[in-house]
């Protein structure tokens, strides 16, 4: 493809351009050592579409949905570790039926919000459509399918709570 007919084209379909930044945003926030040491990588999110909040620390190789960063909340104080995915679109498979193609199965596009002072651990993967409450810790390597209480510990695959926090005695 020669360099007009990419121009004109990119001119044609704004959409995808900035789909096609926001990656590219997103790949040097993911892998670049000068942003993890200078703590950009939320000021990269932020650029996308994200709402972000104060004091978001975003670990290395941490995986969003470009295409829907608009649809992805994270408020203050939150920590997401290392390798951890966040997705906004999902097949509608309630529409799925026998013989019929996959690929036609339209995508449903639903918000992710994190809550204040809440953790995303290594490799967690959260689906769209979840909160993950107020102070609520997700698990190393667990699938959220499902809304997330307010300081609980949840794990697993899918993840389920395995512990309440409680206040601590002073």
């Amino acid at each position: 493809m020669t360099l007009k007919v990419f121009i004109r084209k990119a001119k044609n379909s704004p959409l995808r351009l900035k789909v096609l930044l926001c990656w590219y945003l997103q790949t040097i926030a993911r892998f670049s050592p000068l942003f993890s040491f200078l703590g950009l990588r939320p000021f990269l999110w932020k650029l996308c579409g994200c709402k972000l909040g104060k004091n978001v620390s975003i670990g290395w190789d941490v995986y969003f949905d470009v295409g829907n960063a608009k649809l992805i909340t994270v408020e203050d104080d939150v920590w997401i570790a290392s390798r951890a995915l966040l997705l906004c679109h999902r097949r509608d498979m309630s529409i799925y039926y026998k013989n019929e193609r996959y690929k036609e199965v339209p995508h449903l596009q639903l918000p992710i919000v994190l809550k204040k002072g809440c953790c995303v651990s290594m490799g967690a993967i959260v689906m769209p459509g979840v909160t993950i409450g107020e102070g609520a810790v997700v698990g190393a390597g667990a699938l959220v399918t499902k809304d997330v209480p307010a300081w609980t510990i949840v794990a697993g695959c899918p993840a389920k709570v395995i512990k309440e926090l409680k206040k601590r005695n002073e």
